[in-house]
């Protein structure tokens, strides 16, 4: 591995945390920093990390960060500007984004223009991030220890309540009357989300079989009494979590399940859930796979500036990330997707 310069887009709560992980190994210069608000345009990107000022000043600038020629572009926005990707690509620079893109197998026109472009500039565009990405990748390599499979379910349980971003949670009707407790979620007009149908894909190309149908489910569990977090309240009798179901067919029956529960209390909803907090893979094949995954704080402290669930599972998106800028500059022009990096640890992170 040589090196490699890295511009970093967007400093929000995967960005700064790239950022960080960037400027930590001695195989990435970084080269820009990319900022959408007006209050950290011109501030040094150490102190967007969290750390000493290094010399790179954060800018609103496109041409100018394109101008620096970098290797690749780590891409961390809320929504994907499919345009401004398309033309970092045909000016020969690769991307890495944590937007809603995995396979593509849902956004077809925007895979193919930026299959077009990838190709025109000889670079190379992969979506990725921690779910959808990299536990996802985690369930379906499980299924290699099996001889049969029958099915492939991911459940994703997470403690909501130390994420405080009430916008996040009032798009999604939290904190809302629900008016019907279990609504379903069609994915060829859902404008966001998409990537979660993807990961069904991703699954189904990792066991080499093609979908015939998908479908989603969104269950609303409902506050038994008032709950007040302190950054956001939840009244009796409205959403105060959710269980996503999406759901992949084949041959009439589900082969392929991701179920994610997020919830803001542990004992005042209705309904329940009982999984256990992290990520859950059920293979049902021979052998049986069935195997807990979870995240959480260092013992020492000192590793981490991070101590909750819920920021570190952040941490984990923008390494999905970091972690594949090397691959990603040697892959070959096009659109690639997290299976088809090759299997990696996450190289310079050892602590002497």
């Amino acid at each position: 591995m040589g090196r490699y310069r890295v511009v970093q887009w967007a400093t929000g709560n995967i960005g700064q945390r790239a950022l960080r992980a960037v400027l930590d190994r001695d195989v990435f210069d970084l080269v820009g920093v990319h900022a959408f608000s007006p209050d950290k345009v011109g501030r040094d990107a150490g102190a967007l990390a969290g750390i000493a000022p290094i010399g790179v000043l954060a800018t609103d600038d496109v041409d100018a960060l394109i101008g620096t020629a970098p290797d690749c572009v780590i891409y961390t926005p809320r929504l994907i500007d499919y345009a401004l990707v398309d033309r970092i690509l045909r000016d020969g620079i690769n991307v890495v984004t944590t937007g809603d893109f995995l396979t593509g197998t849902h956004h077809p026109k925007e895979r193919a223009a930026l299959e077009s472009a990838a190709i025109a500039g000889g670079a190379t565009f992969l979506g990725t991030g921690f779910e959808p990405g990299f536990v996802n990748v985690a369930s379906g390599f499980l299924s290699g220890a099996c001889r049969r499979v029958h099915s492939v379910k991911l459940i994703e349980t997470l403690d909501c309540t130390q994420y405080p971003v009430r916008e996040a949670w009032t798009v999604l009707g939290f904190a809302k009357p629900a008016k019907d407790r279990l609504i379903e979620l069609d994915p060829a007009t859902a404008r966001y989300g998409l990537g979660y149908f993807e990961t069904l894909d991703l699954v189904g190309d990792m066991l080499g079989i093609e979908l015939e149908s998908k479908r989603g489910l969104v269950e609303h569990a409902l506050a038994t009494r008032d709950l007040d977090l302190g950054w956001m309240t939840f009244a009796k009798g409205t959403v105060a979590g959710q269980r996503r179901s999406y759901r992949g067919y084949r041959n009439g029956r589900v082969v392929v399940e991701l179920a994610i529960c997020w919830t803001m209390s542990d004992d005042a909803l209705d309904p329940q859930w009982t999984h256990p907090k992290g990520f859950k893979v059920e293979i049902e094949g021979e052998p049986r796979v069935d195997a807990v995954i979870q995240f959480g704080p260092p013992h020492n402290s000192d590793l981490s500036a991070d101590q909750d669930v819920m920021s570190l599972l952040m941490v984990g998106t923008a390494m999905a990330a970091v972690n594949a800028i090397p691959h990603v500059c040697d892959a070959p022009p096009g659109v690639i997707t997290p299976i088809d990096l090759p299997i990696s640890g996450t190289r310079g992170a050892l602590i002497d």
